[in-house]
């Protein structure tokens, strides 16, 4: 018989023919294939057909239908704004007046506190004031994630948010300050004796000598810097070699080849040098925070001694506790230490007849980790918890983010190659930009997120990992376990000698380009599928 027509084969599917026709259709489908093809189309057709005709309209929600009654006042919300301001201002008066009030003692002469924070703070006086930036760094943070997780509540309240936003920023705006001086050497720069500078003085030059007064803070980038005039507030160098034979009432902080103190300090020095010599005479009415490859100390110092050094050499007296990180300590017969004295080091520390000393803790360690000592893994574990809460952190904010990154991952080529880019490329540009007024807030800004980034390569790294060892999953439970896991085996293994610092490397360049992978997907153009 012939192929049968699209009617024949709905009537047969229906059951509307007589026997023998439907027997006739029957027979002609066990040996004709499209046919075959045919009747399971319309059997198709015919279900979807009647799931339409049968399936029943959703109703409109009632809670959409239904006209959203409006209070008069959100009374809740008005209490809470209220208690909320009372806690600023405790937080204000009992916390942040205080601190501000101490540090002020510890010699932050700036005026605005983001000044303070981003400027003073990156060449700090004290490690007590260092404390408590920290932890007030850790509540803010706690209290921005608060107020992200909140934003769609918030957007409810925009009278409470205009009124937040308004309050913080007036907290943040700097109140007015006296303009600085600002002098460019050529090829030198000196300020003569008798003279007087009323406010702070900022130079750039080959050569600065401060033979004046400076009423305020002296900021300087030279090849050689001379002071032997009077400072009344801090010195912050930038220079090659920095002699100070005079007096600064504030504060000293650099970062020179060599720095020799002939003169007196009247708060504190924090230094990062090749060479640090404080002169027999010389006086620091604070603390002394050093790192040095060499340095000796024939002078005094009045608070504690904080030094990472390779050889340390200490014959003047130190009024409070010392504390020393290096290589070798010499303690000469004129040495006195008021305090405690505790060294660590590679050799046994030369003392000298004639010293007089306080108690003194001795511990010897070579190069690279103590293995045999406790601490050593209890700190291990500690970093683990903190790359594990990071990731766990950033895996509640930004799922999307972090799963491109974590597939990013798998494309191992690119991202090495990326990773190797922009590893090196991102500081480079940031200092360039930070060379300029107008790119110096965007070059600090892509220097904190490189150190951020630098420390997520782990992280993406981790999870990657204990998604092979764990195999894909979906939901947020199974990711942190793939994380925790992955994290795990990454520290065990950069404890590894020798080898550990290799594999650090590569998870940092391989996670980096990760990140600069999942980067450019979230911000290249989506295109709209053709219809």
């Amino acid at each position: 018989m012939n192929h049968f027509d699209e009617m024949t084969g709905l009537l047969y599917l229906e059951g509307q023919i007589d026997a023998d026709r439907a027997r006739e259709v029957s027979a002609h489908l066990a040996s004709c294939d499209s046919c075959r093809e045919l009747l399971r189309a319309l059997e198709r057709e015919s279900v979807w057909l009647r799931e339409a005709l049968t399936a029943e309209e959703e109703p409109i929600p009632a809670r959409v239908i239904a006209t959203r009654k409006r209070a008069s006042a959100y009374w809740g919300w008005i209490v809470v704004f209220g208690l909320g301001m009372a806690g600023a201002f405790t937080l204000w008066t009992e916390v942040v007046e205080p601190w501000l009030t101490q540090a002020a003692q510890a010699g932050f002469t700036q005026g605005s506190l983001l000044t303070m924070i981003f400027f003073t703070g990156a060449f700090w006086k004290g490690w007590d004031a260092m404390r408590s930036l920290m932890e007030f760094s850790a509540v803010a943070t706690l209290a921005a994630v608060a107020i992200w997780l909140l934003r769609k509540q918030w957007q409810r309240f925009t009278t409470i948010a205009f009124v937040m936003g308004a309050l913080i920023c007036a907290l943040a705006l700097p109140p007015s300050a006296a303009a600085a001086d600002i002098e460019h050497g050529d090829p030198s720069y000196t300020l003569p004796a008798g003279q007087e500078v009323k406010s702070d003085l900022i130079v750039a030059a080959n050569r600065t000598r401060i033979d004046g007064d400076v009423d305020g803070d002296l900021i300087v980038w030279s090849d050689h810097v001379i002071v032997n005039g009077h400072v009344k507030g801090d010195i912050i160098s930038f220079a090659d070699e920095l002699r100070v034979n005079g007096t600064v009432d504030g504060n000293v902080r650099c970062f020179s080849e060599s720095v020799t103190l002939s003169g007196s300090v009247g708060r504190n020095v924090m230094a990062w040098v090749n060479e640090f010599d404080l002169d027999q005479g010389a006086k620091i009415g604070g603390s002394l925070t050093l790192g040095a490859t060499e340095a000796e100390l024939s002078g005094s110092v009045g608070g504690d001694l904080l030094a990472l050094v390779r050889t340390l050499e200490i014959n003047g007296s130190l009024g409070r506790d010392v504390r020393i990180r290096g290589q070798r300590l010499k303690i000469g017969p004129t040495a006195q230490i008021q305090g405690r004295t505790k060294y660590t080091g590679w050799h046994q520390p030369e003392i000298l007849s004639g010293a007089k000393l306080g108690p003194i803790d001795v511990a010897i360690k070579g190069p690279g980790p103590d293995y045999a000592s406790p601490s050593y893994y209890w700190h291990q574990t500690l970093y683990w918890g903190a790359s594990f809460l990071f990731g766990l952190v950033l895996l509640l904010i930004a799922p999307g983010f972090f799963f491109d990154a974590e597939q990013a991952c798998k494309r191992v080529g690119p991202a090495l190659g990326f990773g190797v880019l922009f590893l090196f490329a991102t500081p480079i540009a940031a200092v360039i930009a930070c060379a300029t007024i107008v790119g110096l807030g965007i070059g600090i800004s892509a220097v904190l997120l490189y150190v951020i980034a630098v420390y997520s390569t782990q992280v993406f790294v981790g999870s990657w990992i204990g998604e092979k060892l764990l195999g894909a999953g979906a939901g947020v439970g199974l990711a942190v376990g793939r994380l925790a896991l992955g994290l795990a085996i990454l520290r065990v293994l950069r404890m590894i000698p020798y080898a550990g610092l290799l594999i650090g490397a590569i998870v940092v360049i391989w996670g980096m380009g990760a990140l600069v992978l999942a980067l450019h997907r979230k911000m290249r153009p989506q295109l709209a599928p053709a219809v």
